[in-house]
């Protein structure tokens, strides 16, 4: 898609009136911050509805904006099991970790660890860990700044990543989690309405009949696609182990996002955390179907205009279809509405990599620094870590959603599975979980090189007995139906073959629960263990299977 030629001058005003009120608000949090609990936890203060709403922002960022309708139109099948997934995972994360979190009082995923493993080494292979995770999905959505700007102003993506890079690392620095917290809030609102507002008015211009509420709206076009299109609601022939190895990526890997995991840490109390999660997944399904609609929209735009985007254009297709069909005035608020998107999850990742860095891997190094040279290391490192990540995004991913997804998929092996073993299972302890963090991470961080990074077929990669299993449409995912199992398998394994953890070790585990008493049987029988294997073995055996009945 070429830019429009000129400035477009009421979406640059909006654009930067959203960029002003970001950096206000961080100017007006700055007071709130007075310690080290205040810069990085908002003083463990926030309340269910605006916590809530700060996680719809990280949740959605410009992976739904930008990238998600780009699958949408690519196949409806795909896109729904990753809606699911993703959907699923909110769930998992409200069941399995996010009341339990909160009540062990962490600052971070990384000081989870180390503290309920009793461990400073896995404390710096998470922070490792936590980096590459977080720079993975930072490229992503700077690359959606990128198109912002270059749809904007014409000039090069690059343009858009480092001044939107630079606006989100001053407001951080400056603001902390208050600053980032209330950003958030106000950026999904910001999203929500500049979203779905647009969307309505071109599915109107379609002669839609539920326009008025895109949700209604996305399921009164099923009949016109099958009209238009009847081939877009039949099954991508992909191998089943692609779905599994998305829902282990997408379920396990939000509870290992660090930056998400981070917002738990900042809510008064479990009851809380459990009504966040609440909100933020009621908002991210109505936000979604929306999505859904826009896709349907582009999809049958182009049959029934004899128009066709080129596939590696399709992350603009929100804006080409505002522009096209309800003008200027939408455009600029679709616009606007993208940038708070994007802002939004840089902020929050910006954030957790510098608590990584400072309170956990320099505070761990340095025991004797107090809070007070801490909170200054931490405004410093902001602003180098957000300069580092605005030179890596400079060679941008080129889906906003594959990055993404490759985030999630090295999350999950590397930092959600040590998260759920050890709130769900005592005797996990230090030995097996170093032996499923690395083991996990090393294969599909490695594998995100060869072919996230360097483009390589996913057939080609360099281990034989995986890489003739990753044919077809989306191959690459399936790394995950192996990365994910064999973390769990060594986790367990390993931890049943070393000797148990401390009682102190073991008591968090009652305490994460809400349990006044210490058992040692509670949460310590083999059932869960040996579940959790015998999956994980089938899981990586389907693989093998079916080799034949599929497209290579």
């Amino acid at each position: 898609m070429e830019p429009r030629g000129e400035v477009f001058l009421l979406g640059l005003i909006l654009t930067s009136m959203v960029l002003m009120v970001s950096v206000g608000i961080s100017v007006w949090a700055r007071r709130m911050t007075r310690n080290l609990g205040d810069y990085y936890v908002a003083g463990r203060s926030i309340g269910a509805v605006n916590n809530g709403l700060a996680m719809v922002s990280l949740a959605l960022s410009l992976t739904t904006f930008l990238g998600l309708t780009a699958l949408i139109i690519k196949g409806f099948y795909i896109a729904v099991a990753v809606y699911a997934c993703f959907t699923a995972a909110f769930i998992g994360l409200m069941v399995l970790a996010a009341p339990f979190l909160r009540r062990h009082k962490s600052f971070t995923t990384m000081a989870f660890i180390s503290e309920r493993y009793g461990s400073e080494r896995l404390r710096y292979v998470s922070v490792v860990i936590m980096l590459i995770v977080s720079v993975i999905y930072l490229a992503g959505n700077l690359k959606g700044i990128g198109i912002v700007f270059y749809y904007l102003l014409g000039v090069p993506e690059i343009v858009g990543i480092v001044v939107g890079g630079l606006v989100v690392t001053f407001y951080v620095t400056f603001g902390g989690m208050f600053g980032v917290t209330y950003n958030q809030t106000f950026q999904s609102i910001v999203l929500i309405f500049c979203l779905m507002f647009p969307v309505a008015v071109v599915l109107r211009a379609l002669g839609v009949s539920g326009w008025f509420f895109p949700p209604v709206g996305y399921g009164d076009m099923v009949p016109a696609m099958n009209e238009v299109t009847p081939h877009y609601f039949w099954p991508m022939l992909v191998h089943p182990v692609t779905y599994v190895a998305m829902f282990l990526g997408g379920f396990f890997g939000i509870i290992g996002l660090p930056h998400f995991v981070m917002r738990y840490f900042t809510v008064r109390d479990a009851k809380e955390a459990r009504w966040s999660t609440v909100i933020c997944v009621f908002l991210v399904g109505l936000i979604n179907t929306t999505v859904f609609a826009t896709g349907f929209a582009a999809v049958y735009f182009m049959r029934t205009k004899g128009i066709e985007i080129p596939e590696d254009q399709y992350d603009y297709v929100v804006f080409i279809l505002v522009d096209a069909l309800a003008g200027e005035g939408w455009l600029a608020l679709a616009v606007a509405g993208s940038v708070a998107a994007g802002l939004s999850t840089v902020a929050g990742l910006l954030m957790i990599m510098g608590a990584g860095l400072i309170h956990d891997l320099w505070g761990s190094l340095k025991p004797d620094l107090d809070d007070r040279k801490k909170l200054k290391l931490s405004y410093g490192a902001m602003i180098v870590i957000g300069v580092f990540a605005i030179l890596f995004s400079l060679h941008p991913p080129k889906f906003i959603l594959e990055a993404i997804m490759w985030a999630f998929g090295i999350a999950a092996g590397g930092l959600g599975v040590p998260i759920v073993m050890g709130i769900w299972w005592k005797r996990t302890n230090k030995y097996g979980v170093a032996a499923g963090m690395i083991a996990g991470t090393v294969l599909a961080f490695g594998s995100w090189i060869l072919i996230g990074y360097f483009g390589m077929d996913p057939v080609d990669v360099p281990i034989p007995w995986l890489a003739k299993y990753l044919y077809g449409p989306l191959g690459w995912l399936k790394v995950f139906a192996v990365t994910v199992p064999i973390s769990f398998i060594l986790t367990v394994v390993v931890s049943w073959l070393t000797p148990p953890p401390g009682e102190a070790l073991q008591r968090q585990v009652d305490e994460m629960h809400g349990w006044p008493d210490t058992s040692p049987q509670r949460y310590n029988g083999k059932a869960l263990p040996i579940t959790v294997i015998v999956l994980s073995v089938f899981t990586m055996w389907f693989l093998t299977t079916l080799y034949d009945k599929f497209p290579k």
